[in-house]
């Protein structure tokens, strides 16, 4: 996500085009090309970087990058649920970098045609919090039928606040 944002705002995002546009330059076409390369590369961490050295096009980064990290692959996906599953809350740890690591495993499983629905991601985050916030997680539940992701962040969110 970082990346995307960073080729937009500096005006290099080619949008998957490959053929530049008819009323651009060959030269403007050319340095488009070399600024999303290095705008790509810059945000990426060294580890990372020395992996797609060899590329020299934007699309071709992005493939390399899709293939290594965004893999549907068995083994991803059952690494990416056990994340989820085992996700628990230390107690006295940050409530917000909690959520935070929670939203961060469900975007990578959506990336692997994995989606949970609302309901459940609302309970698979409830489940996860310490004993500590039991009184909570009760609360919240009480006499429901059904549990919005989003009700259950910002109240989670409101009684951090309140502490």
């Amino acid at each position: 996500m970082t990346v995307n944002a960073s080729v937009v705002k500096a005006d290099v995002a080619l949008y998957g085009k490959t053929k530049k546009l008819e009323k651009m330059t060959n030269d403007k076409w050319e340095e488009l090309k070399m600024r999303a390369v290095c705008t790509i590369r810059i945000c990426l961490a060294d580890e990372v970087m020395y992996q797609v050295m060899d590329e020299e096009s934007s699309a071709g980064i992005w493939a390399k990058l899709e293939s290594r990290y965004i893999s549907k692959l068995l083994t991803n996906k059952l690494y990416l649920k056990q994340k989820l599953y085992r996700l628990k809350m230390i107690d006295d740890a940050d409530l917000t970098q909690h959520i935070n690591t929670f939203n961060e495993i469900i975007s990578d499983l959506l990336r692997i045609d994995l989606n949970f629905d609302d309901e459940d991601k609302a309970l698979m985050l409830l489940t996860s919090f310490s004993a500590s916030y039991e009184h909570l997680v009760t609360t919240l539940l009480w006499g429901k039928e059904t549990q919005e992701t989003t009700e259950v962040m910002v109240a989670l969110l409101a009684y951090n606040q309140r502490k």
